[in-house]
């Protein structure tokens, strides 16, 4: 049994008996297992994202639908689950922000670590600014494999699950570092419009 799969199915355990519940699992992980062989061919860089997170969240998503859950409600079920995590995840680097100046380097911070873990080998493609500006995050993503295997796999509806876990991640990292994304392709945007601004720096910030 996958363990994310297992943690991400628990999110439901409740709509179901002991034994539906087992069941559910036991489906869920056969499912994720089978997009994992079928994807074997995969770049590596993608496998990070399908095999964590990817694949999981639609191998749940699918089996909880197929025994008779709303899709509204089981999106939901996958969405509280990324935010948990990221929530978790995220809460030393909001510490680490608010030690002396550090929120100051974030935005440059975070476009190269954006470059390096949501990486074009792992079909991320970024439309990035002209003019560089240390103290704002700026970059669009024009394609997403989230978006592409949510289609590939007829469950679409499911990506804003993706979506706002990124809400949970930088929403809340300092006072001074404003998170401004105003869209997402999951949602339904041409892209993915990534912000966030030191305001103590930019207050008046405009494109």
């Amino acid at each position: 049994m996958n363990v994310i799969v297992s943690l991400m199915a628990a999110g439901a355990k409740k709509n179901f008996t002991k034994e539906e519940f087992r069941r559910v699992r036991k489906e869920a992980d056969a499912r994720y297992r089978k997009m994992v062989s079928e994807n074997k061919d995969c770049p590596k860089a993608l496998k990070k994202h399908t095999g964590m997170n990817i694949f999981p969240a639609i191998a749940v998503y699918k089996t909880l639908v197929r025994h008779g859950m709303a899709k509204e409600a089981a999106t939901d079920v996958i969405r509280q689950f990324f935010v948990r995590i990221c929530r978790i995840m995220f809460t030393p680097v909001s510490w680490y922000q608010h030690i002396g100046g550090n929120y100051h380097r974030y935005p440059a911070g975070m476009v190269k670590n954006s470059l390096r873990d949501f990486s074009p080998d792992a079909g991320f493609k970024y439309r990035m600014p002209e003019k560089v500006n240390p103290a704002v995050a700026r970059f669009d993503i024009v394609s997403c494999p989230y978006y592409a295997m949510c289609k590939k796999y007829r469950c679409i509806e499911l990506n804003p699950a993706f979506c706002d876990s990124d809400d949970a991640k930088y929403g809340n990292l300092h006072k001074n570092l404003k998170w401004a994304r105003t869209g997402t392709i999951g949602k339904g945007a041409s892209c993915c419009d990534f912000r966030i601004i030191d305001i103590s720096r930019c207050p008046d910030y405009k494109e």
